[in-house]
């Protein structure tokens, strides 16, 4: 059976350090959650959620790493590895800390470029890009020198948007042309900027364009223009 893999991307998101997994996950879960921000009137004690537009998803499942397992019992070495299997060959593994020392790396801030970098979960086909969110390890087996062999890593991956697609999409669907948008129930400036945009915060470009001074007073059927992104 094909084994699944964690790629590491650089600054460049180039693909730098590929982990194999020592066994495949027997199970994932991907959660998807609708974006909201909570909007507390001035007038009123009631909170109000606003949808900012898009879908978070995280990816999380167990992974299990064990040095024996790792090691490739087919080579052209086999026959004295299984010899050593009966004679204290735990003391001989490399320390699975080796393996997931780097996937801890991996969840870390690149002081370079201020956030962790990429990763790429890849099995089958499932193909997940994100940062790890959460890592937890929990090491379960020791040598009798009392070096790691065995772990359990809990792991979660929040997804982020892969530039290269979203540089390929349509020029009439992109943000430097100017356009216009009809307002249908339930939409918000915040909402917009994140469909048109990708990025919830230029809701004020929007606001200037169309001289809202109240950025919650939109009605259904009002036609707003949606402004060309300035080039810096």
């Amino acid at each position: 059976m094909e084994k699944g893999k964690i790629i590491i991307c650089d600054e460049k998101d180039n693909e730098s350090d590929s982990i194999n997994f020592t066994f495949n996950p027997s199970s994932y879960s991907i959660s998807s959650t609708p974006r909201y921000k909570d909007i507390s009137p001035l007038s009123t004690d009631e909170e109000k959620k606003e949808y900012l537009g898009g879908v978070s998803r995280t990816l999380s499942c167990t992974l299990i790493f064990d040095s024996f397992s790792d090691v490739d019992l087919f080579s052209k070495d086999s026959a004295k590895k299984v010899t050593q299997m009966t004679d204290g060959i735990e003391n001989q593994l490399p320390p699975i800390t080796n393996k997931l020392n780097r996937l801890e790396l991996a969840a870390h801030v690149n002081g370079e470029v201020h956030k962790p970098p990429t990763v790429k979960f890849i099995w089958g086909n499932l193909k997940f890009r994100g940062v790890i969110s959460n890592l937890s390890i929990e090491y379960t087996m020791f040598s009798m020198e009392g070096k790691p062999i065995r772990a359990r890593a809990q792991l979660t991956i929040a997804e982020t948007r892969d530039p290269k697609l979203s540089a390929m999409k349509s020029p009439f669907e992109s943000p430097d042309r100017t356009k216009s948008k009809v307002v249908v129930e339930g939409m918000s400036l915040w909402s917009i900027a994140w469909d048109e945009y990708d990025d919830c915060e230029k809701w004020r470009d929007i606001a200037r364009a169309n001289n809202i001074m109240n950025p919650t007073d939109l009605r259904p059927g009002q036609v707003i223009q949606i402004p060309a992104l300035s080039r810096e």
